[in-house]
């Protein structure tokens, strides 16, 4: 009965071990997170608000975008893959966007819904 305790025990720590390393291991993967990832995000989480953008803050993430993706580029594979296809979905979203402002005449001020100074009109009452 005794071999059994110190068996389950035993593999108790082992468990434990394994676990700490895993979490170790998984923080510090983390904390290595490449330095276009901080840039990354802060682009595509604009897709949500592309409509509500100027003209020139689309352009402007289009350049963000094009820039990202060389750095994107130079990583492993798997990563690569990934995030190169989310950045040109995000890429992608704000060119039709412009694009359609442009088609549509809508480049000037009073047209362009995240233009500064515009707002919409008051309500009556």
């Amino acid at each position: 009965m005794r071999r059994r305790t110190l068996r389950v025990s035993a593999l108790f720590r082992a468990a434990g071990l394994c676990a700490a390393l895993l979490l170790a291991r998984a923080a510090g993967a983390q904390e290595r997170a490449p330095e276009w990832r901080a840039e990354f995000e802060a682009v595509c989480v604009k897709t949500d608000l592309a409509m509500s953008l100027s003209s020139a803050e689309l352009a402007d993430l289009i350049a963000r975008c094009d820039r990202l993706a060389p750095l994107i580029g130079a990583e492993a594979e798997t990563v690569r893959k990934v995030y190169l296809k989310r950045l040109q979905s995000c890429r992608a979203l704000f060119a039709y966007v412009l694009e359609s402002r442009a088609a549509a005449g809508t480049t000037g001020a009073a047209a362009d819904p995240g233009a500064a100074g515009t707002a919409p009109p008051p309500a009556a009452g």
